[in-house]
């Protein structure tokens, strides 16, 4: 009897059997640090005869889960007002630190610190004196986003000072509608 011998061959590599990935899993429910990363703040612009406002407040945010952000940055404001026929203003500078907590896909829980650095006047005995001081402000409150595009959202926030003071800048309660996007 006669025996012959059949071989075949075939390829192996991951072009036509799909190897397994272990770390796969991982990466899919972990999203990468670039993608938790996003830009936002405040940039506003007022001016009219009497008054002059400019806000320019950027923040770099980090969500450290999905319903967990935090984000710090700069805060510079200008404002400029004419009153009994002279012209008043202040500027101030200083840091905002911020964090959020996503409720539900749109809902958050906002706090916040921010240190500024403000000019203030003085009645001194041979007339105004202008004066710099720190201040802080304490934020807690709430707000919903909006999906504008992916990883693009517009938010609408109310916060409420708990260290609101003569020299606060900014009102009680204070909203903020605002930009924020992603990587």
């Amino acid at each position: 009897m006669l025996i012959q011998e059949i071989q075949f061959f075939a390829q192996t590599d991951s072009t036509y059997f799909k190897l397994p990935e272990k770390n796969k899993e991982k990466k899919e429910k972990n999203f990468e640090w670039m993608e938790r990363v996003s830009i936002g703040g405040n940039f506003a612009f007022f001016t009219s005869s009497r008054y002059t406002f400019i806000d320019i407040s950027p923040l770099i945010g980090y969500r450290i889960s999905k319903m967990i952000m935090i984000g710090a940055g700069p805060v510079y404001n200008y404002y400029s007002e004419y009153v009994y026929n002279s012209r008043f203003s202040f500027d101030m500078y200083g840091l905002r630190c911020v964090g959020r907590i996503y409720l539900l896909e749109s809902l958050f829980f906002q706090t916040g610190w921010d240190l500024l650095n403000r000019s203030v006047y003085t009645m001194q005995y041979n007339g105004l004196q202008k004066d710099r001081m720190w201040i802080q402000n304490i934020w807690i409150g709430g707000g919903v986003r909006y999906m504008v595009t992916s990883g693009t959202y517009m938010f609408t926030s109310v916060l409420f000072n708990l260290n609101q003071n003569n020299y606060s800048p900014y009102p009680n309660p204070y909203v903020q509608i605002g930009f924020i996007t992603s990587f």
